[in-house]
């Protein structure tokens, strides 16, 4: 006899069985003998027990049997360590300069411009005497396999003014990694230009969301074992990351870092592999990118600065001016805990008193009190 199946390799499921191989030898037949085992539904720890009776005459020996379960549920074990990856198209983010923001037909229009530099070349190149309107500097994202007229296409700069807020509307753009990471360059390359709003909040929601993917690719099982909603997860990350709070996502990094460090050097000088070939390389490398990423993102310096000039203040200490204002506000008052323990030592006092009156006093006192 051997036991057998998905629950002795980690592949259950809800509602898998334990399998029980019985070798036999008599005249019985294995499917009469399986239905009497089995009429019952034999239930162990509320796990389901499937006993399987072979024949050398028929299935064969647990010799010639085993092999063949062996290979099954290694297949199983390989498939669920290597789940099927479903193909993501990928997306072209390009800029488009137009001599009419308004009306892109009249005037010039360029498309298909692939950097930043080259599309504040051809926006400044168009002359302001034969301007067709208010020129503008849009953003272009094409997804793979889908036709032009699908695409996602905004104006980011028109005239002297890029206008950030209106983003809020456009999840298609604010969605997309390098979509922002192209806005954040030409905010960049233009300082002279007024900005209405910021890239602050769509920058922390894709950092989070890359955090979130690296852990779900570095500990696929741990991770599933561990978050029950991922979209909470990163709305959780995304906070964190915005308010600074982001010492757990450092440690986090550097582990792997070191982790990989460590089995890349066994790759390398242990086995030889190359060291672009070495997938512990290569997930170091993805961690020190997010490392960066997090150590390049500064957003509480922003937020003070604006705190700063709401409170008239000169230095970079936040909330300085406004706490010196409420200490002047609270300065004499008296809070509810010392209230209370004032209370306290008068009842305390008087309870005392009150036991060292003689007796009848006392009694009287009650009396009246009554």
């Amino acid at each position: 006899m051997v036991v057998s199946g998905s629950r002795c390799r980690g592949l259950e499921k809800a509602g898998s069985d334990l399998d029980v191989v019985v070798e036999y030898k008599g005249r019985e037949h294995e499917d009469d003998l399986f239905n009497a085992f089995n009429e019952d539904g034999l239930m162990i720890g509320g796990i389901k027990v499937d006993i399987n009776p072979i024949t050398e005459g028929k299935t064969g020996t647990l010799a010639t049997y085993l092999p063949g379960v062996e290979s099954y549920l290694a297949e199983k074990q390989a498939m669920q360590k290597a789940p099927a990856v479903e193909a993501i198209p990928e997306k072209i983010v390009t800029l488009t300069v137009a001599e009419c923001g308004e009306f892109h037909s009249l005037g010039e229009f360029h498309e298909n411009i692939a950097s930043v530099e080259e599309a504040i070349a051809v926006w400044k190149s168009i002359p302001p005497e034969r301007m067709n309107g208010i020129p503008s500097i849009g953003i272009n994202i094409h997804t793979e396999g889908t036709e032009r007229y699908e695409d996602v296409e905004m104006d980011i700069l028109s005239g002297k003014v890029i206008d950030l807020e209106v983003l809020d509307y456009v999840p298609d753009i604010t969605d997309d990694p390098k979509a922002i990471e192209v806005i954040a360059e030409l905010l960049d390359k233009l300082p002279d230009i007024e900005v209405r709003g910021s890239l602050e909040k769509w920058q922390a929601a894709i950092l989070a969301s890359e955090i979130d993917q690296f852990s779900y690719d570095y500990d696929t099982y741990q991770y599933q074992d561990t978050v029950e909603d991922r979209e909470a997860q990163v709305a959780n990350i995304t906070e964190d990351i915005r308010n600074g709070n982001t010492g757990y996502l450092n440690d986090f990094l550097n582990a792997v870092i070191s982790e990989g460090v460590r089995e890349g050097i066994t790759d390398i000088f242990g086995q030889g592999v190359e060291i672009d070939d070495s997938e512990a390389v290569q997930t170091a490398r993805r961690a020190k990118e997010l490392l960066d990423k997090l150590a390049e993102y500064k957003p509480l310096a922003k937020v003070e600065e604006l705190e700063e000039q709401n409170y008239n203040m000169i230095d970079n200490v936040l909330n300085n001016g406004a706490e010196k204002k409420e200490k002047e506000q609270t300065k004499g008052r008296i809070s509810i805990k010392e209230k209370l323990a004032e209370k306290k030592a008068v009842i305390e006092q008087r309870d005392k008193a009150e036991r060292t009156l003689p007796e009848k006093e006392t009694e009287k006192k009650s009396q009246r009190e009554m």
